[in-house]
């Protein structure tokens, strides 16, 4: 659970400053009450009690609870209310911790099945299979609901609700629907694989194609999942609850006296006092929700090579051709409630699509030069592809490398090519879905001002934000899904690179790479969108963020896959390796590390100046963990009598991380994200019998129970699965036999 891990069990902000949204202001900073540089504890403010905003959209009051004397109230537990208490950097007050009911690992368990076999047809054919088949079962949890009338427009608490004392209808009303109990989502998830064919030899007696290899297959694949989720509400039901409601003599109706609701099922909810809540009203709230999902593809594939002819000085000529047929298909059906939005949970729209693609490729490689004085080796490489596919169309790519061995163990190396990737199903076909993010609305003061000048309070104003509203979301609600627009990807990669070895079992390497790819298909991190439409004031980005004219939230942050302008990306690659033996036995230590030159995604637009929208991402976390190096260093031992140990040691460099998660704007205060460095122990045995080989591993992964660094702009841990083990320290045994 997230309360079992300190870096996980709470929630919180980074003070970057005064004067910023979200952030202290300079009363604040004075008092003692916030620190530059500190922590403010986060929650969730659909807390346990509830949060009532009292005032209407320009900020006036407009009701008075009794016993709360400020603009936002909550339940004192007992029937009536007092002021709500902000988080500060020590206590949550009345936010909501919901981290201790969120899993930080998610339980699963995994069946893997895998056979192959081959029959000697003739000399030399064969006929072949593999076949595999993986169950995998696993639930995710979440703390309770959070019902937050403000992300569904239209939603309130009736003033004729019998539970309503106000005599005013509540619209910016926040709650944590403890009474619910923790959301659960369970998958089942079945794949199985099939491929059969043909390989073999062609006959030596056969001039110029002589020991030629073919092979010709066909591969099924399928897999089927049920998705099973429990916690969440439906919509409309919400909106009857809260409707108009009395006390009549068959206890709490829906509807009025004059026009009961007896027929709906309606259940009143008392939303507003915790624990009031009815089973009844639970049952007629509450649903289980089932999607079924299937991804299906078939190929056809025939492939033959071999040598062309012998060259001088022991070289020769290669090739190896081939073709393929794929179709490729996909589905995924949500139940009625969730396909149609009546959900609290995330909006699900029905997916479903099919393509498929002919390919066929060709490498030619040439060897001119083998086991010279001075050049052992050198052999060059020609590739190709053509494609067509029925979505996009046709195309085709190439590949040229060269390799040279010469003597005093020195290699240079290269390559040079294109490449293109096309959309998958998923990213062409899947349906709209809802998420919710957990960033900050750049119009939301939190109590304080909107900055005064610059594009973000052009942009706010021009969406009708007043000057001083708050809304205090603990989450944005995104709107993610396929676009069948899509074009492929296409991309350049480049290398160039050495190897020496100095003597027999030493070898160093050094590779230079570089990527670019053009129509990058990806979704844009939804803070990048933000900053871009109100850091930046970029139009094109703030057509993506959807604001309720009534109450001005963001009600969808739009992020479908798209056709990025570009990714461009380079570093270097580099390793060092000793292997040798003694009379303890058999060494290796290496160490294999990247240094990242750039990591930057051109959006495809222009700022203000009319220069081209560069993201840089190398040392910021606006795109993710992209520090400037990462490396690893490992020992491996063996022994002839079967024992072996060895250690890895991992190295993570730091970065920077900056508010509203936008390095790239320069003005925006920044901190850094600390080094990461964790370190894994093995040992293991083998004993070989007349039975076979039983092999025995035990081992301790993260030695020292490194937590990961925090990243305050992580999207639900303050921390970044991609990068980081969340587990902390554990211990393993792993036991095998080979008969």
């Amino acid at each position: 659970m997230a309360g079992d891990r300190d870096f996980a069990a709470q929630t919180r902000d980074f003070v970057y400053g005064q004067g910023q949204p979200k952030q202290c202001s300079a009363t604040a900073i004075m008092s003692g009450k916030c620190k530059v540089g500190g922590t403010l504890l986060k929650g969730s403010a659909a807390s346990a009690t509830g949060y009532i905003d009292t005032t209407d959209d320009k900020g006036v009051p407009f009701f008075h609870p009794q016993g709360c004397t400020a603009d936002v109230c909550t339940s004192d537990g007992l029937g009536g209310f007092r002021d709500y208490v902000d988080p500060t950097g020590t206590m949550f007050g009345d936010a909501y911790n919901f981290q201790t009911l969120n899993y930080v690992l998610t339980p699963s368990s995994r069946v893997n099945l895998f056979g192959n076999g081959s029959y000697e047809v003739t000399k030399n054919t064969q006929a072949f299979f593999e076949a595999s088949f993986n169950s995998r079962k696993s639930t995710q949890q979440l703390a309770e609901e959070p019902l937050v009338l403000p992300n569904y427009p239209g939603l309130a608490i009736s003033k004729d609700s019998a539970y309503n004392p106000f005599g005013v209808d509540v619209a910016n009303y926040l709650r944590r629907l403890t009474e619910f109990g923790v959301r659960t989502a369970n998958q089942d998830i079945d794949t199985a694989r099939l491929v059969v064919g043909l390989k073999g030899t062609i006959d030596e007696d056969v001039p110029v194609l002589k020991n030629w290899r073919w092979e010709a297959s066909y591969n099924y694949g399928r897999s089927t999942s049920t998705n099973t989720l429990n916690g969440d509400l439906i919509v409309s039901h919400v909106a009857k609850a809260l409707g108009p409601s009395f006390i009549g003599p068959d206890g709490p109706t829906c509807g009025t006296p004059s026009d009961p609701d007896t027929a709906s099922g309606c259940v009143p909810l008392d939303v507003l006092t915790p624990g009031r809540v009815s089973k009844e009203a639970i049952n007629y709230l509450t649903f289980t929700s089932i999607q079924s999902g299937l991804n299906e593809q078939h190929t056809t594939q025939a492939t033959v090579s071999g040598r062309l002819v012998d060259l001088p000085n022991h070289g020769d000529i290669s090739v190896a051709l081939g073709g393929d047929y794929r179709f490729e298909r996909g589905a995924n059906t949500p139940d009625p409630l969730t396909a149609t939005g009546d959900t609290t949970g995330n909006a699900n729209a029905p997916t479903a699509g099919a393509y498929h693609a002919f390919e066929g490729f060709g490498e030619l490689s040439v060897v001119p030069v083998s086991g010279l004085e001075y050049l052992k080796w050198v052999e060059l490489d020609a590739a190709a592809r053509a494609y067509d596919y029925n979505t996009f169309g046709s195309g085709i790519t190439g590949k040229l490398s060269a390799l040279v061995r010469t003597i005093g163990g020195v290699a240079v190396r290269g390559t040079y090519g294109t490449a293109f990737r096309a959309p998958n199903v998923n990213e062409l076909f899947s349906g709209q879905a809802d998420g919710f993010l957990a960033i900050p609305d750049p119009c939301d003061t939190q109590g304080g001002t909107m900055p005064l000048s610059g594009n973000t309070k052009t942009k706010c104003e021009a969406a009708g934000v007043p000057a001083t509203y708050t809304f205090n979301l603990p989450q944005i609600r995104g709107k993610f899904g396929g676009n069948p627009d899509l074009q492929p990807e296409k991309a350049t990669v480049a290398t160039v690179g050495g190897v020496y070895e100095p003597i027999k079992g030493l070898d160093f390497t050094l590779d230079y790479w570089h990527i670019q790819i053009d129509d990058s298909i990806q979704t844009l991190a939804p803070a990048v969108i933000l900053a871009q439409c109100y850091s930046q004031g970029l139009d094109s980005f703030c057509k993506q963020v959807e604001r309720d004219p009534g109450n001005h939230t963001i009600s969808h942050l739009v992020d479908l896959f798209q056709n990025v302008g570009a990714l461009s990306t380079s570093g270097l690659d580099f390793s060092a390796a000793y292997q040798y033996r003694n009379s303890l036995g058999t060494w290796r230590h290496a160490v294999e590390g990247t240094y990242l030159f750039k990591y930057n995604i051109d959006t495809g637009t222009k700022n203000g100046m009319g220069e081209e929208e560069i993201t840089h991402g190398k040392g910021f976390y606006d795109l993710g963990v992209n520090p400037d190096i990462k490396f690893n260093v490992f020992t491996i031992w063996s022994h002839p009598s079967g024992i072996g140990a060895g250690f890895n040691f991992r190295f993570v460099d730091s970065f920077k991380e900056c508010f509203q998660d936008d390095c790239n704007t320069p003005t925006n205060l920044r901190r850094t994200v600390s080094k990461y460095a964790t370190g894994d122990l093995f040992f293991n045995y083998q004993l070989k019998t007349s039975q076979g080989t039983t092999s025995v591993a035990v081992g301790m992964n993260n030695v020292l129970n490194v937590q990961p660094p925090v990243i305050y702009n992580g999207q639900a841990l303050n921390a970044d699965e991609s990068a980081y083990d969340f587990l902390g320290r554990q211990f393993y045994v792993r036991l095998g036999q080979l008969f």
